[in-house]
């Protein structure tokens, strides 16, 4: 009983890391339509990026590593985008730095955003 006590509290203890880098790593690959046209964009840091498509509807795009100048409030030129659409072949350029894609999923807002 201890045991899966101590088992519980470490997995509990690591949820709050997990959810601080974006979106869940298991959401299903999509991509951002008319990435041209997209309505704004919040980095997170240096691993990713929450995009609101003109839908209306949000993404993150996550990067392969750390992009060491994305961080919020930053200019962000998306690149690679194939048909106007932006997915995981992509990349971001912030202040001269390209860093590359490592996945694009469906998001909530980003904390702090309302819908």
């Amino acid at each position: 009983m201890i045991k899966q006590a101590m088992i519980a509290a470490i997995l509990l203890g690591g949820a709050p890391a997990l959810a601080a880098d974006g979106p869940a790593a298991s959401a299903r690959e999509t991509k951002v339509p008319r990435i041209g046209r997209f309505l704004e964009h919040r980095a997170d840091g240096n691993r990713g990026v929450y995009i609101r498509a003109d839908t209306g509807r949000w993404y993150y795009a996550r990067m392969q590593g750390e992009c060491p100048r994305l961080r919020p409030n930053v200019a962000i030129s998306f690149l690679g985008a194939r048909g106007g659409n932006f997915d995981r072949f992509g990349a971001i350029r912030v202040e001269g730095w390209r860093c590359l894609v490592e996945s694009v999923v469906e998001s909530a807002p980003p904390p702090g955003r309302g819908g």
